[in-house]
């Protein structure tokens, strides 16, 4: 890989591009530690990775192998485990399942089924199950 790296006291602001084939872990974790900055993670959007703050995180889910991450108004994919994402999520995101996580903060109601399982339903209209074993009501 190719990096060039220019100085230019007069910036006023610093900024940077990476182009890259694909997204691999050590990139990602240069991504981590570069911008120094704990409250982001940097998702896959179309051909552009984002950094998407983790307070504007709804949910996380798991679907075909991808974990995605939902905000208020987009998906995003973000390249690894949903286990080893939940290791440095906030306090206010609950793991409803080994597949799904969501933001306590963004609760608007819940639904309790015969099932056993309740129906969390989020401000954007996005709902995650969750067993009634796994909260206290």
């Amino acid at each position: 890989m190719k990096i060039n790296c220019h100085v230019d006291p007069n910036l006023e602001e610093e900024h940077g591009e990476l182009w890259i084939k694909k997204m691999i872990p050590k990139i990602n974790d240069f991504l981590q530690v570069i911008t120094s900055n704990d409250d982001v993670l940097w998702c896959h959007y179309e051909s552009q990775i984002i950094p998407v703050k983790y307070q504007d995180i709804y949910s996380l889910e798991v679907a075909s192998r991808e974990t995605n991450l939902f905000t208020k108004n987009q998906l995003f994919s973000y390249n690894d485990h949903l286990a080893n994402l939940k290791v440095n999520l906030p306090s206010y995101f609950i793991e409803a399942s080994r597949s799904a996580i969501f933001n306590y903060n963004y609760i608007d109601h819940l639904e309790l089924l015969d099932n056993g399982l309740i129906d969390v339903f989020l401000t954007n209209d996005h709902r995650i199950q969750i067993f009634r074993r796994n909260i206290k009501i």
